[in-house]
């Protein structure tokens, strides 16, 4: 039996799975045990970073903190359709805190369930109180959130728990909608802030994750914003994490797998410490590894198709969603002069560009590319990729492209003369004929 196919490659570049490996965030899980130590929640956490940066992992490892400190961790990943309104967003709310609770044992709440619903009859049923609560209480839609929060609060009471957390990720996706007289992010900030302000059964916290937008669309809802949380940026990984992380799930496959220190060491360096492409680049590395009988030289690694797997899974998607024109600038901004980690202005392109765009349409464009998720802003007038490598990737794509379109520019027979003519009839013979004979077999 060959012995590859019993070893699983134990690297993850997928959307939130969990690393072989975690390190690197050691004080940010620290500053949350610290507030799960408090008798007051006085601070929110708010994780921020971008695409491929662990922020849902490491939100994954907080709610193992949260847990382990008796708190109740009540959350979802957030989406369009549920922050569209105010309502939509309080019925998110009700039904994470419902499941939540029942989820803590089969005690009673209201009617006992029926004997075959269990906890998702309990769920029903702690949706149902919750709700009623929610309809019932006069006011605006944070008065009766606020009411029907603040019951969830008795019930985990019931149940012992330490507090309440409401976690949510893909935070992004909570803007209000000033248009549409909607403000589901006001919702949920004046609700817990009014929570916290009163003395509530046992306290609550509210503790957010998505990309650096949110920090700003959060400031805008209230003046008050920026004090109640606590940001935690996540950046790129030290050298010596990275190393880590990479080495530490290598050595658990050696043997059969032998890579040398100097391989390692090139793996690290191409992930550069963004935690996605630690991940990317150790599977890729494993897979090929595999391929080679477990022994591969430094100067094999990466093979020639690693940048078209990771365009396809990180980047394909935001490019084919931006025009032509974009396109375009995003070009310049991929070859601008000076550190690719670094951000930029309008100004700055426009005059990389040479005159191909002006400061206003530059303007424009960038905008329109942070609402695509391509860009963001990191301040005031001055944007950077959403995307890991995403010059790297932009650059092979352009330069994949123009090889193609220069194949179909010049002629087949290029010399005009008969031998060349000749050459070319082989290859197709050899390329279409040939395998359409061999498979005629096969037709009916």
């Amino acid at each position: 039996m060959d012995r590859t196919v019993l070893i699983e490659n134990p690297y993850r570049p997928g959307a939130g799975h969990k690393p072989p490996h975690f390190c690197g965030r050691s004080a940010e899980m620290d500053h949350f045990r610290r507030l799960m130590r408090q008798d007051f929640a006085t601070e929110n956490v708010l994780v921020t970073g971008l695409r491929g940066f662990g922020k849902t992992v490491l939100l994954q490892h907080l709610r193992g903190v949260g847990r382990e400190a008796g708190w109740l961790w009540a959350g979802n990943d957030l989406s369009e359709s549920a922050s569209i309104s105010e309502e939509r967003l309080a019925i998110r709310i009700l039904t994470d805190l419902a499941t939540a609770i029942a989820s803590q044992g089969p005690e009673e709440i209201g009617n006992p369930p029926d004997a075959d619903g269990g906890v998702d009859g309990l769920a029903m049923q702690t949706f149902d109180a919750l709700k009623q609560v929610y309809e019932r209480t006069p006011g605006l839609a944070s008065d009766r959130l606020k009411a029907a929060v603040l019951k969830a609060t008795s019930l985990a009471h019931q149940f012992k728990m330490s507090g309440i957390i409401l976690a949510y990720d893909e935070a992004q996706c909570l803007i209000d909608h000033a248009d549409r007289d909607e403000y589901p992010m006001s919702l949920m900030v004046e609700t817990v802030a009014m929570l916290q302000k009163q003395d509530s059964v046992v306290p609550i916290m509210l503790v957010l994750c998505g990309l650096p937008q949110v920090f700003e669309a959060l400031t805008a809802t209230r003046t008050y914003t920026e004090r109640m949380f606590h940001v935690m940026r996540l950046e790129r990984l030290s050298r010596d994490d990275t190393l880590s992380a990479i080495a530490y799930p290598l050595a658990a496959l050696s043997p059969p797998l032998y890579p040398s220190k100097e391989l390692v060491y090139k793996a690290a360096e191409l992930a550069g410490g963004y935690p996605y492409l630690i991940q990317f680049f150790g599977k890729e590395l494993v897979d090929q590894m595999l391929r080679q009988g477990g022994i591969l030289e430094p100067d094999q690694f990466p093979a020639p198709d690693v940048m078209n797997r990771l365009d396809a899974g990180l980047f394909s998607a935001r490019w084919n969603r931006t025009t032509d024109k974009q396109r375009e600038l995003l070009v310049v901004a991929a070859n601008r002069e000076g550190d690719w980690a670094g951000d930029f202005s309008a100004q700055e392109l426009s005059q990389q560009s040479n005159g191909a765009f002006t400061g206003p349409q530059v303007s424009q464009h960038l905008v329109a590319l942070c609402e695509k998720g391509m860009l963001y802003r990191t301040r005031h007038g001055r944007y950077a990729f959403t995307v890991p490598m995403s010059e790297q990737m932009i650059i092979n794509r352009i330069t994949r492209s123009e090889a193609v379109d220069a194949s179909w520019q010049s002629p087949l027979d290029q010399s005009g003369d008969i031998e060349s003519e000749a050459a070319n009839e082989n290859l197709v013979e050899e390329a279409v004929v040939e395998p359409a004979r061999k498979r005629s077999w096969f037709a009916f």
